[in-house]
């Protein structure tokens, strides 16, 4: 049984889950495909990878949301300007994973999800033992510091991701 859960709660971190409406997700995979691997299976991606900063204005706009809508569910309200640093895509196909890792020194992370079915490998938090299983438009938000991968995907069916980086500016 898969849970829609808005939020997850532990001793040590705060996972905001979300699906999100009024994207195109079809023209997001085509961006992310037309991109091919840019990083050459070079990161912790074992998947077609997409250069570090894709400025593409529909990207910009799904940043923009995450940060004017959604980012206070995990920071509260704070006297900071957020700033998405970087973004990219990911497209995984069978067998493609990635390996355990954390984007310090950033405040924040996000995958929002244009493409993923019922067997798309999960987002696997290794410091909290939890899984999210990812379905198409969810966004999850999550703090940088946590470590996370994707395990082997199984099924012969893409699983697309956007996923990016945010830090703070104290004015």
């Amino acid at each position: 049984m898969r849970m829609k859960l808005q939020y997850t709660r532990s001793a040590s971190a705060t996972i905001y889950i979300k699906e999100l409406e009024g994207y195109d997700n079809d023209l997001f995979a085509r961006q992310i495909t037309a991109r091919g691997d840019k990083q050459k299976r070079q990161t912790n991606v074992k998947a077609d990878m997409t250069e570090w900063r894709v400025t593409e204005p529909e990207w910009y706009n799904l940043c923009k949301d995450i940060i004017q809508n959604h980012i206070v569910f995990l920071s509260g309200e704070l006297d900071v300007t957020w700033r998405v640093v970087s973004a990219w895509g990911v497209n995984y196909k069978k067998s493609d994973y990635t390996l355990f890792h954390a984007h310090m020194p950033s405040i924040f992370s996000f995958c929002y999800y244009p493409k993923a079915s019922v067997n798309s490998a999960p987002l696997v938090f290794s410091d909290l033992d939890y899984e999210v299983y990812p379905e198409e438009s969810q966004l999850v938000l999550f703090p940088s510091y946590l470590k996370h991968g994707v395990p082997s995907q199984r099924e012969d069916e893409e699983r697309m991701v956007i996923s990016g980086n945010i830090i703070a500016q104290y004015d």
